[in-house]
């Protein structure tokens, strides 16, 4: 049998795995900033949702306590992975005959395919906050989300302007006062806290002004701003895909939204025996999404 030219992907791949995995460490991640990251080493998560106790009640002199049950909310959010690959092929032609680095520039289109899935499917969670129904039966956002367990509070609950806005001073205070009065499931105070205003890069201009100015912005009257005490951060959000929808989030250990690798992103390389050919691939696996609203609160924009 005569000598093939299989093989020659192993003189390829550790150049190849560097400029990928240096390529892939290059682009800066945005998903992390807003998503809590767990790791899985199942084929799927779930949460479920306890609800905790109501208020104390009165006791009178000599009356029995009164006892009250936990509630679990009925429904459970289930995060199934995805897996998610792309690859390259080179054949033993290309690899003898090409003169310009092609092979060597294949990984970073690669690595930035790899980039782009990930934040893409992140940011899909604010991309169809106001439209794809989340465990309680409504979208992360909105006006009506119910008591997720009988008996236990009342609701329906908010996490959206009443009115959807443009980013504003009226605009802002609104959401932050909705993120402030926010009750769980029996109607007690969470006290939650507004720390990151997410907005598309349209928007950023404005979340500078409301948020970085001395005086109240859009204003000749020497006003303060009341913003500036809020102590918010803001973040450009290059994923979201609405131009005036913004969001409004509590530090990501008082809020539900959640990315889950089940495998993180690798890089392999294998040859063809019959051609000669060197196939390299990349793969990985995750799932995301939300198992509450609480914590964030949205607006489409005007």
């Amino acid at each position: 049998m005569p000598s093939n030219t299989g093989g020659f992907s192993h003189l390829l791949a550790p150049g190849l795995f560097e400029t990928f995995f240096e390529k892939y460490s290059q682009y800066p991640t945005e998903y992390d900033r807003v998503f809590n990251i767990r790791n899985s080493n199942r084929a799927y998560e779930e949460d479920s949702e306890i609800i905790g106790l109501g208020q104390m009640v009165s006791k009178d002199e000599g009356v029995g306590i009164t006892y009250d049950d936990p509630k679990q909310a009925a429904a459970l959010k289930r995060y199934t992975h995805t897996a998610y690959g792309l690859g390259f092929r080179v054949t033993h032609e290309l690899y003898k005959d090409e003169l310009y680095g092609i092979i060597n520039r294949m990984p970073q289109a690669l690595s930035k395919s790899a980039h782009q899935t990930i934040e893409t499917q992140a940011w899909n969670v604010f991309n169809n906050a106001f439209a794809t129904a989340g465990r309680d039966g409504v979208a992360l956002c909105a006006t009506n989300h119910p008591n997720v367990a009988i008996d236990a509070g009342s609701g329906p609950y908010t996490n959206r302007l009443s009115t959807d806005a443009d980013l504003s001073v009226t605009s802002l205070q609104s959401a932050i006062q909705i993120m402030e009065t926010t009750t769980d499931d029996r109607d007690l105070n969470i006290m939650l806290k507004p720390r990151l205003l997410v907005v598309h890069p349209n928007t950023k201009w404005a979340a500078r002004e409301l948020l970085q100015s001395q005086l109240k912005p859009y204003t000749g009257d020497n006003e303060i701003n009341a913003l500036m005490d809020e102590d918010l951060q803001y973040m450009v959000g290059h994923y979201l895909t609405d131009t005036d929808a913004w969001f409004l989030l509590t530090e990501k250990s008082d809020h539900y939204l959640n990315f889950f690798w089940r495998e993180k992103l690798s890089f392999d390389n294998d040859d063809d025996f019959d051609t000669g050919d060197a196939k390299f691939k990349a793969m990985m696996r995750f799932s995301t999404g939300f198992s509450g609203w609480r914590g964030i609160v949205g607006t489409t924009g005007a």
